[in-house]
């Protein structure tokens, strides 16, 4: 007898086109989408950048050092110390670095088209598209640097920088780069005034390569929403078996099968094994076919399987709550919530949308199961074994008891039931 409920929900479940669409289709089809939107952002992979960046100068650089050399002179120190203060000078270039170090470095260069301008063309160049930034070095600005490091005189002199904001990603990597030069030149300050210049590096004398911390991995984009959407689709089955259970109170399905001592927990039972099976084989439908269509891979097979099957006897129990739910309500409305805002909501904290950053929300994340079955997922796509998902695991299965036991709690008796 449990066998003809169970294959009798699977039944339902594939006759009804709009919700094998909603739940098989529709995922893949936005997996596409954001796969062709953002498919590059969490990849390793740099991205292709091809832009022009102007350089003005309102004096040469050349100028301004001996301009500071003839300062130095002047001052009231012993003969070594400005002798030393000199040499120091010769290591202490703002702008080499910035044309040599960094606009010089080969990967920013395969980058950038670095142009020098004249004052009287800036109007004209911030006019003009071209230009993805322009750098405009004050008048007096090594000089002004040189006195305000060593000297402590002045103000910090600082160079003004426009940028084309039709070229937003250009942008702001021209904006970092100067961020991180603008540290390099106060390291190289510090270094200098402690007599320590010596120990500057710089970017072409570091070389290696890139690696994770933690030895395994990464994860893709087209990976990280494949898992994001399969995880939030796979609740749909539990609003969807939920509805078609109450239909059949409601058309009198379920007394019948009552008054022919049926057994109401053999039809409980069939509903939750139902459940979970249509779940798992909605998980490896999906998995499969991104698997051919988008090419990833599981490293082993034992984490996606503990972690499907888990998953999918967790929606398997949300899906008997909002049975007894909606048996209790006498309406489908427990299960119309759960799949209109409730997913969405879960949906949110899991991940499935876009990372969720913060230990808080991460932890409140894991507490939904599609967040902790992602967590599961994703870790076993970077190679982690079993060992290192038991926690996710057991959430999964302590998740499942507690939607049942409290099913069965609020389940009602038999008379109601009728």
């Amino acid at each position: 007898m449990l066998y003809t409920f169970i294959k009798k929900q699977l039944f339902l479940m594939m006759r009804d086109r709009t919700n094998f669409t909603l739940l098989l289709v529709m995922p893949l089809i936005l997996v596409f989408i954001i796969n062709y939107a953002i498919g590059g952002l969490m990849t390793e992979e740099t991205p292709k950048i091809d832009a022009t960046i102007a350089i003005l100068e309102h004096t040469e650089e050349k100028e301004d050092i001996n301009h500071i050399k003839k300062e130095i002179e002047l001052l009231s120190l012993p003969d070594h110390e400005k002798n030393e203060m000199i040499n120091g000078l010769n290591h202490f270039k703002p702008i080499q670095i910035l044309k040599q170090e960094v606009f010089g470095n080969p990967e920013i260069k395969e980058m950038f088209t670095i142009e020098k301008i004249n004052p009287e063309e800036l109007a004209a160049a911030m006019e003009n598209d071209k230009y993805t930034a322009i750098i405009e070095v004050p008048e007096n600005f090594t000089f002004n640097v040189v006195k305000y490091s060593f000297l402590g005189e002045g103000e910090e002199p600082k160079l003004d920088l426009y940028l084309n904001q039709n070229e937003e990603l250009a942008s702001q990597v021209v904006h970092d780069l100067l961020a991180g030069y603008q540290e390099q030149l106060q390291t190289a300050t510090v270094l200098e005034q402690n007599g320590l210049g010596d120990l500057k590096v710089s970017p072409q004398d570091l070389e290696g390569e890139t690696v994770t911390i933690s030895g395994v991995a990464p994860i893709t984009s087209t990976t990280y929403y494949i898992v994001g959407m399969s995880v939030m689709f796979v609740l749909y089955v539990a609003s969807t078996m939920g509805s078609y259970a109450y239909e059949e109170k409601r058309d009198h399905v379920f007394n019948r099968m009552v008054l022919a001592n049926v057994s109401k927990w053999t039809y409980f039972t069939g509903i939750f094994i139902a459940s979970s099976i249509t779940a798992f084989l909605q998980l490896v439908i999906l998995f499969s076919f991104s698997i051919v269509a988008f090419g990833v891979s599981w490293p082993s097979l034992s984490p996606f399987l503990a972690t499907s099957i888990l998953l999918s006897f967790a929606v398997g129990g949300v899906a008997s709550l909002l049975t007894s739910i909606n048996y209790q309500l006498n309406s489908d409305q427990a299960s119309v919530i759960f799949g209109n805002a409730i997913v969405t909501v879960f949906a949110f904290f899991g991940g499935s949308f876009f990372p969720i950053g913060g230990d808080l929300i991460d932890r409140l994340g894991n507490l939904t199961p599609n967040g902790s079955g992602m967590s599961a997922f994703l870790s076993a796509f970077q190679g982690y074994g079993l060992g290192d998902i038991t926690s996710n695991l057991l959430f999964l299965g302590g998740f499942t008891l507690l939607t049942l036991s409290t099913a069965v709690t609020i389940f009602p008796k038999r008379g109601k039931a009728i």
